[in-house]
């Protein structure tokens, strides 16, 4: 017990020293030039995949684990496209697709569809971090042509996999529901958050936001 705990927090240091990284990309950038973020960008993403390795395999996987992974690769995605805009202004339809993923996604979960990230998913996500290290290393300021392929693998995914979020928000009858029962407590709320045992049971379920209320009686 005490390893899984020592564990479940060198796991999300991992992921919270990605958050506090991508602070200093921005100066980093524009101190050292393109090609050192990149460098440091191969390291955030793979420390994304450390993580998510030991995560399973000493079985802390949480939600608060999966929420912060998730907030901290659209984080570090968006600012490195924002920076990547300087030499590469094509990256913009890049923030724009992740943007509108965001949003989807935070939409699906209130339609009662499962939170659990689809293949094609965690493929763009992978893709679009190449092109992004690509982008930093090879992209040119008067080189359009160049510019743009290096984009386009990342911008195709981003499309197919925007498709796919719609087809799943608008596979079952959209309800807006204007009132919600009782929260439940913080203690309910704390195991739904930090428990392995709760992520493994309720990891694929769908309408997971459901279970932070209370049951109409």
């Amino acid at each position: 017990m005490k390893r899984s705990k020592k564990m479940f927090y060198v796991v999300n240091a991992f992921t919270l020293s990605r958050i506090i990284g991508s602070i200093f990309l921005f100066p980093i950038y524009f101190n050292c030039g393109p090609k050192i973020v990149g460098i440091i960008l191969t390291i955030f993403f793979l420390t994304d995949w450390i993580d998510g390795y030991l995560a399973r395999k000493f079985n802390v996987c949480t939600f608060f684990g999966s929420i912060m992974d998730t907030v901290c690769d659209k984080l570090i995605l968006i600012v490195s496209c924002a920076i990547l805009c300087f030499i590469n202004p094509y990256f913009i339809f890049s923030i724009i697709c992740e943007v509108l993923i965001v949003i989807i996604s935070a939409f699906n979960l209130t339609q009662e569809n499962t939170a659990k990230a689809t293949m094609l998913g965690r493929t763009k996500m992978w893709v679009l971090c190449m092109c992004v290290i690509a982008g930093f290393i090879f992209s040119k300021e008067d080189h359009n042509l160049l510019n743009f392929l290096i984009l386009l693998p990342a911008l195709i995914f981003e499309i197919f996999t925007i498709c796919q979020y719609l087809f799943r928000l608008f596979d079952n009858k959209i309800v807006i529901k204007k009132e919600r029962p009782k929260i439940k407590s913080a203690k309910d709320i704390k195991t739904m958050l930090f428990s392995p045992e709760f992520y493994d049971k309720h990891k694929d379920q769908k309408g997971l936001l459901n279970n932070i209320y209370e049951s109409e009686k």
